[in-house]
């Protein structure tokens, strides 16, 4: 910043609107310095001001007329009212820097021109500022005072403040359009204009002012009536329509936007906002079709309950279609009616105009299925041979059979039955389904309660068997395998095979069963007397033999003859014809001779088995 030694800067900045009702001195402002001093030149000066509240700051600038402008100082102040209190500093708020003088000062508001006058003067501080000079100070800014919006096709009037004021086309200031603080231009669309001042030779920067030409736009949402009913209506639709006002035709205006109970023709929408501007649009409300019922189907009701369906097939109309069984008692939304018995009926369907068509139908009752009879056979010498047919009419064919939840069968009767009670279901083919329950009697004949069987063992013929029958009354006899009926119910000497037994009471009534004897070959291992491990492949090791797959061995221990241990294994899987031991000793051989032993093994069915034998190690 150069020297200031009798120029100081003023920056009012921030003027913002009070409680106390100041006023906003926000802007940019263009003005002029007159010192009291005749001698001293005067300054142009320009000042950007920011107001919060009360609370000033900002920057100015000043120059001599004919040089550029420099010297920017920085403002605090207050607003009260139109009042307007500052004082300039640099930056940093420090008024003693060397070769300047910073200023103090008082300006008044004048809200008409959009002006700032007032006095100023240095802050002498004896060090940097000696020089005690005054002066006076204006400042003006550029303020549309005339609306911004306008209605579309009418004209625009247009004032604003400022000083030797310039209109331009475009911030590069290429066309002035007029000059003056007002102007009227011609404009078809919202267009922005460049608006300057001049003050002591000094043209400010362009401010931009915005002049808006409104249009109300809106769209309409139209119901056509229906069946010659003056249901028609047309809503207004449109972006921030708060406080318009709208009217149809040469009726009078009203704030609702909405117009109802019309018959078809065309109609004159005219929409209003705000500020005064209106737009209308033509628009016609026609008559909506009424619907048709292109066709109903049925579904008769079954199995004696009222299970029947109507749906029908509605085309036209404005929908949504509604549909009606009961004459418009109630409707509904789908067009499919369930769960009716048969009968007449006049089914509906009515759109959203109110148009309804009717159509008439009849849904066919049903022929339940009936028993007439059934026949029943009871079971001869005790054996499963009753048997259960039965006659039925009605019901829709084909129709099928069950007897106690068995399958459904074509045959209408069931054989190999036993005594007991039944329940007997009949199945058409639309799934109706009649039960009734049967019993089959029985009748006197052997009857084989248990049969008890020890097995063979292996390679003999130790096995036996016991048929126990709970009867004691009839004189029963037994045989097996078809020969020698004998009275006792006991059989022995048998081997491990099928075998067929039969209980014949006194009148020759038979009962048979098949019965298996087994054997216990496989829990017999085969354990050797001796072996010689010489290395001749015959004999070589202590190998065991058995029938089944494999057994687990659960310890095997070899004692010498003090009964000390010599050699022992535990918990592991032997597979039949593997060997237990190979008659050595940490990979070295024993001596020949007697030794004894002792093998814990569990087989497959979990039995636990125990050996203790003697062996002989020959060499």
């Amino acid at each position: 910043m150069g020297l200031r030694t009798f120029i100081g800067l003023l920056v009012v900045a921030g003027l913002g609107l009070s409680v106390s009702n100041a006023q906003n001195m926000s802007g940019f402002w263009l003005g002029v310095t007159y010192p009291a001093n005749p001698n001293q030149a005067v300054y142009n000066y320009t000042m950007t001001l920011t107001q919060m509240g009360t609370t000033l700051s900002g920057t100015a600038q000043t120059a001599d007329p004919q040089l550029p402008f420099g010297g920017l100082a920085y403002i605090a102040g207050q607003v009260t009212g139109s009042s307007v209190k500052f004082s300039e500093s640099d930056q940093q708020g420090n008024t003693a820097v060397k070769n300047i003088c910073f200023w103090r000062g008082t300006m008044t508001y004048n809200p008409t021109e959009e002006s700032l006058t007032g006095t100023y003067e240095n802050i002498v501080n004896g060090t940097t500022c000696l020089d005690a000079s005054n002066g006076k100070v204006e400042l003006y800014r550029i303020v549309l005072k005339s609306g911004t919006t306008y209605c579309k096709g009418k004209p625009v009037n247009l004032v604003i403040t400022g000083k030797n004021i310039r209109w331009y086309s475009s911030a590069a200031k290429t066309s002035v359009l007029a000059t003056g603080n007002s102007f009227s231009p011609q404009i078809t669309q919202t267009t922005t204009f460049y608006v300057t001042q001049t003050l002591y030779n000094n043209e400010s920067p362009p401010v931009p002012v915005t002049v808006t030409l409104s249009e109300p736009a809106f769209k309409t949402t139209i119901v056509n009536t229906g069946c010659d009913k003056t249901s028609g209506s047309i809503e207004v639709i449109g972006a921030g329509t708060t406080g318009w006002q709208y009217k149809l035709n040469q009726g009078a205006f009203q704030t609702i936007p909405l117009f109802t109970g019309l018959s078809p023709g065309s109609y004159t929408v005219v929409a209003k906002d705000t500020g005064g501007c209106q737009t209308e649009q033509s628009v016609t409300v026609t008559a909506d079709s009424a619907p048709t019922v292109s066709s109903v189907q049925s579904t008769p009701p079954r199995c004696e309950t009222a299970n029947g369906t109507v749906m029908m097939v509605a085309t036209g109309g404005k929908p949504p279609l509604t549909y009606s069984i009961n004459y418009g008692v109630s409707y509904q939304a789908s067009p499919t009616f369930t769960n009716l018995p048969g009968g007449t009926y006049t089914v509906r369907v009515r759109d959203a105009n109110g148009c309804e068509v009717n159509k008439a139908l009849s849904l066919p009752g049903f022929t339940p299925i009936t028993i007439l009879n059934t026949t029943i056979i009871p079971t001869t010498c005790g054996q499963a041979n009753g048997q259960v047919g039965v006659t039925v009419t009605g019901g829709r064919n084909p129709v099928q059979y069950s007897l106690d939840g068995r399958p459904f069968q074509a045959r209408s009767f069931f054989i190999d039955l036993p005594l007991g009670s039944y329940t007997l279901v009949v199945k058409d083919s639309s799934g109706c389904t009649l039960s009734q329950p049967v019993r089959i009697d029985g009748s006197s004949g052997p009857r084989i309660d248990a049969i008890q069987t020890t097995p063979s063992a292996c390679g003999e013929q130790t096995g036996t068997v016991r048929i126990s029958t709970g009867s004691t009354t009839s004189a029963l006899s037994y045989a097996i395998d078809g020969k020698t009926f004998q009275s006792g119910p006991d059989f022995s000497g048998l081997k491990d095979g099928s075998y067929t037994l039969t209980v014949r009471d006194d009148t020759n009534c038979e009962l048979t069963r098949t019965i298996s004897i087994v054997s216990d070959c496989a829990n017999r291992i085969y354990l050797p007397t001796a072996f010689s491990p010489n290395h001749d492949g015959l004999n070589d090791a202590l190998t065991v033999y058995f029938a089944i797959r494999s057994v687990q061995v659960t310890n095997f221990i070899v004692y010498d003859r003090w009964g000390a241990v010599l050699y022992n294994r535990a918990n592991f899987a032997l597979a039949s014809g593997e060997s237990l031991w190979d008659g050595q000793l940490n990979d070295q051989p024993v001596a020949a001779g007697m030794y004894s032993y002792r093998l814990d093994c569990q087989f497959l069915d979990g039995t636990q088995m125990t050996y203790r034998q003697s062996i002989a190690l020959l060499h």
